[in-house]
């Protein structure tokens, strides 16, 4: 519980996300460079953050580049600098941001999207850690951390003479994945929870989300992962009428899924369920803790059944019994279950009960 609290903004606690925390843990001691891999919208950039911010250069500054957002001559300036005429727009001298993260971190987005020629600039300042502003001969030296991540496959790209070999192993010392979505539905409930607190917070709400909803969400493969999640959740809450956010009111229960429409016959799989009278989800509400307490609801997770009821999974009875102080009652409230049923899951577990 501890290293959630560390890495700010990292939120759910399945098996895929306890891995790549720990990855973060042993990784950001040292200064090796980084390639972090993952699909778009997996939070690639958070990792780069957590990674700089558990270093022992925390305190110096964390420089981000979306390599892709830039023209080669454009990259190469934002990237060393120039001097003053370097070229017809260059009125003064700038520092590059090689030289604004010495001593911290660079972090390199998108790095699968430079040119060949640019990528051999690259690659000398990676080794010599040393470079020359646009229109200058006098060389730079700089201490950066340099982390990468891209959604390409840089293997493919390797083998077609897209990427430099070099560089390849240059940036892929240590190479971390950061899981899909669709590869951590226990965290859905949890992120889901945490983006409606947020709407609610800006927006002076008070919306909740039914169990029906959550588990609608989780059978969903988000192949934009979590920013298409955030995006799900913030429209179905402006649309929402009532207190509660239900199944009916999700897009994709009625056949408007922006994700499935945008894919086609890709990725996305939107489960078959039959739909719920909006009485008996209403009756059923999911209560999002208010905002500032900390805590957030943990959703039903896809394993069984319980009279018509899923049943959460080991991880998300664990975490809620952790934040309601191991107190069953507490616990079954937050998953959605009676008192019965939350005492049949532990049993079923074989989870020990924690005295505090």
């Amino acid at each position: 519980m501890e290293r959630k609290k560390v890495i700010k903004g990292m939120i759910g606690d399945s098996p895929a996300l306890r891995k790549l925390r720990e990855e973060i843990g042993k990784v950001a001691k040292t200064k090796t460079t980084v390639l972090v891999r993952g699909e778009s919208g997996t939070g690639k950039e958070l990792v780069a953050k957590a990674i700089h911010e558990l270093s022992p250069r925390a305190k110096q500054p964390f420089i981000k580049v979306n390599c892709a957002a830039l023209t080669e001559t454009l990259l190469e300036s934002e990237l060393f600098g120039h001097e003053k005429g370097a070229f017809t727009s260059a009125f003064n001298s700038r520092k590059g941001r090689f030289e604004a993260a010495d001593k911290g971190t660079l972090f390199l987005d998108e790095i699968g999207e430079i040119s060949a020629s640019f990528q051999a600039k690259l690659l000398r300042v990676l080794q010599e850690q040393e470079f020359e502003r646009l229109g200058s001969n006098h060389t730079i030296k700089v201490d950066v951390r340099v982390i990468t991540a891209t959604n390409r496959d840089l293997e493919k790209a390797v083998r077609s003479n897209e990427f430099r070999e070099d560089l390849y192993y240059r940036i892929n010392v240590v190479p971390l994945r950061v899981p899909a979505l669709r590869e951590r539905r226990g965290d859905i409930p949890l992120l889901a929870a945490e983006f409606l607190k947020n709407f609610n917070a800006e927006n002076d709400r008070t919306l909740t989300f039914t169990p029906e909803a959550i588990e609608a969400l989780m059978n969903c493969d988000f192949p934009g992962n979590i920013r298409e999640l955030e995006n799900c959740v913030h429209r179905t809450a402006v649309l929402a009428t009532g207190p509660s956010i239900l199944r009916t009111h999700l897009a994709c229960c009625v056949g408007q899924c922006f994700a499935k429409a945008l894919w086609k016959d890709g990725p996305c799989k939107i489960a078959q369920q039959p739909e719920p009278t909006p009485s008996t989800e209403a009756s059923a509400a999911v209560a999002v803790p208010p905002v500032g307490s900390g805590q957030a609801p943990v959703g039903p997770a896809a394993a069984a059944h319980l009279n018509g009821r899923r049943v959460p999974d080991a991880d998300t009875v664990i975490a809620a019994m952790e934040k309601c102080g191991w107190v069953q009652a507490k616990a079954a409230r937050l998953l959605g279950l009676t008192p019965r049923q939350i005492g049949y899951v532990l049993r079923k577990y074989g989870v020990k009960i924690k005295r505090l």
